[in-house]
């Protein structure tokens, strides 16, 4: 009874919102009247319900034709006033001259009873017969097409790099280039040198894109590294590019470079004296040769300071002595036969304390010479 219930009140509840169902109408908000090929711009679609239409779920994949490219660029659902509104912007790129014929469609899905009486009573076999679907064509949109035979257009710079000028044989030189600005940026071509007597190594460029109402903004970076054994000219580079704020052609070029490769190391040379071919030659060796001479200045200096150096003088017994009684009473002490005449000299009064310690040293001095 009370899952009978249930499904009366769920088969009013989608009675009633059938019979409000929620109607909708596209419209084109804005579209470019004339268009360069390579040029890109934004179509603005919108698709305006009469309620919040929380039932419906509309998806939108633009494709592409042989006379445009088509691409989502940002979509937009809210609600104002109780009506939802959904909003999309597509990126249109002219491939080829023309009128441009812009047709897409979208696809409508609308939820049905069963899906939700399926969902509320826990079943898990809905089937596509839950949704009703339906096919939305957009409104029609003509876009004039002009010719263009540039490389790129937008807005676009061109750079060239090298990290050094002046190297040795077989030394690498990195060159860059740097494509940066927006427009169909992805459409970019890499370049490829052919410069006589020079090898070159390269990567993939590098791409740091994003889609936006102008196309691709960001850069393109190409890396090369070059390897010669003579000096060389990195020839000019250029690209033609159509400048879609001016919508005028253009050549971006870059200038020539000279590399100035010098001769590298002969193995056969590694053990030879090199020779001296100017003043920065003779000015180098020359610094060497006041280093070395400095060197044996300041070792002598070193030598004569250590031998001068002040030698602390070894403590002896007498010179705690501070009178000549004192003295003799500790010669006497030692009871050595050597200091006998000095003692008598002591006592007689013949010799200060002085002249006594000095010949004390004098005498040391002989006996640690002879040993």
């Amino acid at each position: 009874m009370k899952q009978s219930l249930g499904r009366l009140l769920l088969l009013f509840l989608w009675m009633l919102g059938t019979a409000n169902a929620a109607e909708y109408q596209w419209s084109v908000v804005k579209a470019p009247k004339e268009l360069y090929v390579g040029e890109g711009a934004v179509v603005r679609y919108q698709c305006l319900f009469d309620g919040s239409a929380g039932d419906y779920t509309v998806v939108f994949k633009p494709t592409d034709s042989k006379s445009y490219k088509a691409s989502m660029v940002t979509q937009d659902d809210h609600v104002i006033n109780g009506k939802r509104i959904l909003q999309f912007d597509v990126l249109i790129t002219p491939v080829s001259a023309g009128i441009l014929d812009i047709k897409l469609d979208a696809l409508i899905r609308h939820t049905t009873f069963a899906s939700i009486e399926n969902a509320s009573i826990g079943r898990d076999n809905v089937k596509k017969y839950d949704f009703n679907d339906e096919k939305a064509m957009m409104p029609d949109v003509k876009i004039k097409a002009m010719d263009n035979t540039a490389d790129l257009s937008g807005e676009i710079t061109f750079a060239v790099q090298v990290d050094k000028l002046k190297v040795r044989s077989h030394e690498p030189v990195h060159l860059s280039l740097y494509i940066r600005g927006r427009g169909n940026l992805n459409e970019f071509v890499p370049f490829e040198l052919n410069i006589s007597g020079v090898k070159h190594f390269s990567e993939p460029a590098y791409r740091d894109l994003s889609l936006g109402e102008n196309g691709y903004e960001g850069e393109i970076r190409q890396e090369f590294a070059l390897v010669a054994e003579k000096s060389y000219v990195i020839p000019p580079l250029s690209m033609s590019v159509f400048d879609t704020k001016s919508h005028t052609s253009k050549i971006l070029r870059s200038k020539s470079i000279a590399i100035e490769v010098e001769k590298g190391f002969e193995p056969s040379n590694l053990l030879d004296a090199p020779q001296l071919n100017g003043y920065s030659d003779w000015k180098r060796y020359g610094l060497y040769a006041l280093f070395v001479l400095l060197g044996v200045i300041l070792a002598e200096v070193v030598r004569w300071l250590w031998a001068h150096r002040p030698v602390r003088k070894s403590k002896a017994f007498w010179d705690s002595a501070t009178t000549v009684k004192e003295l003799s009473v500790l010669l006497s002490l030692r009871g050595e036969y050597q200091y006998a005449q000095m003692i008598q000299m002591l006592d007689e009064g013949k010799l200060t304390l002085n002249e006594a310690k000095k010949r004390l040293r004098e005498t040391m001095s002989i006996n640690e010479g002879k040993r």
